[in-house]
């Protein structure tokens, strides 16, 4: 049982990125203005080493992401506000093999992608002390999936 704590709390933890304060979005000027940590920022244009990209501080302010001009080569110039993610809904489901998790999506922080799901679920299956099944789905809209 302890292998399947440790599993949920490292689900929540690296899965879903922790979202704090005012949900009307009245902070997110002071949001925006501080900068994540180096080491805690994800890379909100992660193909920007490929050579036909269109990589610029322009191009990633457009996906209403982060960039830092003094960024060195070995940290992230464009990345994801530190507030952008998903907020954990109710408390977790046991399922037969698991857990289920219902998420909403920060509205607070505008999303880089044209169409992001609002709800998502999470489930997570434990076959053995070994192997463990994530599966994310958005919660909303139904759509084919080939049986396992």
């Amino acid at each position: 049982m302890t292998v399947r704590y440790f599993v949920f709390l490292a689900t929540v933890f690296i899965l879903i990125v922790p979202v704090t304060g005012d949900p009307s979005g009245s902070h997110i000027r002071t949001l925006r203005k501080r900068q994540a940590s180096k080491v805690d920022r994800i890379d909100c244009y992660p193909e920007a080493e490929a050579k036909y990209s269109g990589f610029s501080k322009t191009a990633c302010l457009a996906r209403n992401c982060l960039f830092d001009d003094a960024a060195g080569s070995a940290s992230i110039p464009c990345y994801f506000p530190p507030n952008y993610g998903y907020r954990l809904q109710g408390t977790e489901q046991q399922t037969p093999n698991g857990i289920r998790l219902r998420l909403q999506r920060n509205q607070a922080v505008t999303s880089p992608f044209p169409e992001p799901i609002e709800n998502v679920l999470l489930d997570v299956q434990f076959y053995t002390n070994d192997i463990i099944r994530f599966k994310l789905y958005d919660a909303d809209n139904q759509r084919y999936e080939v049986k396992l």
